[in-house]
């Protein structure tokens, strides 16, 4: 009878380990999905301009909604749902009433994002930033620089993550730059002489877009 009981506690412990070892391997080789790691990201959308830059009385910015808006990116996850990042954007918005002439805007900033955890592949974030934007104005035949302006952005969006080291993403941003009394240069009377100007106006417009990421290492 003893030497059955050997026999059937050995076959009851080993039964036991190998259900316990694979649960033990899982919680090991299980990384951060995002922790320590770097993003590198591409967005391209719309613009749709609003307040005074979308104002189309005189001495506002009378832009044409839905101009392409593109995106680049580098960010890094220093916690387990967020980040810090830099990010560069242009746009280029038009004329309502004359195609011909253009706005230009380069807009750079520095930001956070939060990433809400969620059970399932997609999670939704938010994000703000601060900055500068550099507009200049275009026609056929001349370029007019103006100062450049701090400018912030608030928004957010769903970032998809079907494997560890690519996102696809999906965001909305609001961006605000203080442009009102930046001055505009390259303006001369009758006389060459140089005639002081200034924007006029903000620059407030949305930005719809969608992107990839590349997640390292």
């Amino acid at each position: 009878m003893t030497a059955l009981r050997i026999p059937t506690a050995l076959l009851i412990a080993a039964a036991a380990l190998a259900v316990a070892a694979p649960a033990h391997a899982v919680r090991v080789n299980q990384r951060p999905l995002l922790l320590n790691r770097t993003a590198v990201s591409g967005y391209l959308g719309a613009g749709l301009p609003v307040g005074e830059f979308s104002d189309s009385r005189d001495g506002y910015g009378n832009h044409a909604d839905w101009p392409l808006d593109w995106a680049a990116e580098i960010e890094y996850f220093a916690g387990r749902t967020w980040s810090i990042g830099f990010g560069y954007a242009s746009t280029t918005y038009q004329d309502k009433t004359d195609p011909s002439l253009e706005t230009s805007l380069s807009t750079y900033t520095g930001f956070v994002r939060v990433v809400v955890p969620t059970a399932s592949a997609v999670r939704p974030y938010l994000r703000a930033g601060l900055g500068g934007v550099d507009p200049e104005f275009l026609d056929p035949n001349a370029r007019y620089q103006v100062d450049s302006a701090f400018s912030f952005q608030v928004g957010g969006g769903l970032i998809w993550l079907p494997q560890r080291w690519i996102g696809l993403n999906a965001q909305v941003l609001y961006n605000d730059g203080s442009t009102y009394d930046s001055n505009v240069y390259g303006f001369v009377d009758s006389d060459g002489y140089a005639v002081p100007t200034i924007v006029g106006f903000d620059v407030q417009y949305w930005s719809f877009s969608g992107g990839v990421s590349l997640f390292f290492p």
